[in-house]
């Protein structure tokens, strides 16, 4: 029997959008737009003094042991006071609006202990996950490297614009599940963070385009930045742009690492395929549908990096050391099977 292409892509379709309406029941404080967010206290946090002082006596104790970025570990640096209004933050991330802003009022530290603070406090969010084979392994610096940038790959190594995208974590079997951006140094001008929802996303996909759908639901090839491309293994990890998991819908995505990606596995983009990304991008970079925000020196923004794509407008370099971020990728230890290399086991390779 002859299948009709044309009414196999319609079931799909369908297919696709109650399991679209189902996820926006179930996570509705992502349904959100740029307006709806313009005055919401709720995306933004303060560290009290309490924190302050258990941050200094985390410095002090370092520096009384000679303990740097590589060798301090979670016993060494502990934030109790933080860790009281960690449920609460968590939740944001992953029921509520998916970001929040955390100002730490740290702006005036050395750019070595401010690395650690920014390690000590996404440590508190979840596992931090390197983002290098031999180096990176617990932060990745985002500041204009200029000429020195020879990875297509990594446009947070340059000034320019960049697309909205997930952090994909190409070394490892599943992407972080929250990315921290810690803003060390601004830019003289520009440099916005930008965030939109991927339900904001696939919501418009279907009320505009829902002829497209399936494109977004197919297994692509993703070309792995040069920094995380294992010697033993191939360029390219392969990964649905779309998908619903356990109810919830994730996006992956990075058309600077999908259409190269293609191209290396020998499978190019097709028109269609061309044409549903196209309308993707065009989509995601609709100001109505995002939310924007000027990191300062000392805030820190950590948002979930599964459900919810940023970018990054061009800037200006500063006049003293340029813009300057600190990256931070993590997993989630209180979901899940969390760490525990039993459960991981368990659920990703038995």
């Amino acid at each position: 029997m002859r299948v009709n292409i044309e009414e196999t892509g319609r079931r799909v379709a369908e297919g696709i959008i109650e399991s679209a309406r189902q996820s926006e029941d179930a996570f509705k404080n992502r349904n959100w737009t740029a307006q709806s967010l313009s005055n919401a206290q709720e995306t933004r946090f303060t560290l009290g003094e309490n924190v302050h002082q258990e941050i200094k006596r985390g410095l002090a104790f370092k520096d009384a042991n000679n303990l740097d970025l590589t060798t301090i570990t979670q016993e060494d640096f502990r934030l109790p006071s933080l860790a009281k209004d960690m449920t609460s933050l968590r939740q944001t991330l992953d029921v509520g609006h998916g970001f929040v802003v955390v100002d730490t009022g740290l702006a005036h530290l050395s750019e070595d202990d401010f690395e650690i603070v920014g390690w000590a406090i996404c440590n508190y969010f979840g596992q931090i996950v390197r983002q290098g084979i031999d180096r990176d392994l617990r932060l990745f610096t985002v500041a204009d490297k200029g000429v020195a940038n020879t990875d297509p790959t990594r446009i947070g190594a340059s000034a320019n614009r960049s697309a909205k995208h997930s952090d994909n974590g190409c070394l490892e079997p599943r992407a972080p599940c929250y990315l921290g951006l810690y803003c060390y140094e601004a830019s003289d001008e520009g440099g916005e963070s930008t965030i939109v929802s991927a339900q904001a996303i696939l919501r418009t996909i279907i009320n505009e385009r829902p002829d497209l759908l399936p494109h977004y639901f197919d297994t692509y090839h993703f070309r792995a930045p040069q920094a995380q491309v294992w010697p033993s293994r191939g360029p390219t990890v392969q990964k649905p742009i779309l998908e619903f998991r356990n109810g919830e819908l994730l996006i992956h995505y990075a058309r600077v690492m999908i259409s190269p990606g293609m191209e290396l596995a020998g499978t190019p983009l097709t028109n269609s395929q061309t044409e549903a990304l196209d309308f993707l991008d065009d989509v995601i970079e609709r100001h109505n549908l995002s939310f924007r925000t000027l990191l300062r020196p000392g805030e820190l923004l950590v948002m979930n990096n599964l459900a919810f794509l940023h970018g990054r407008e061009a800037f200006t370099p500063g006049t003293t050391g340029g813009r300057n971020l600190k990256r931070f990728w993590m997993w989630r230890r209180h979901t899940g099977p969390g760490t525990d290399p039993v459960l991981l086991d368990l659920t990703e390779l038995a």
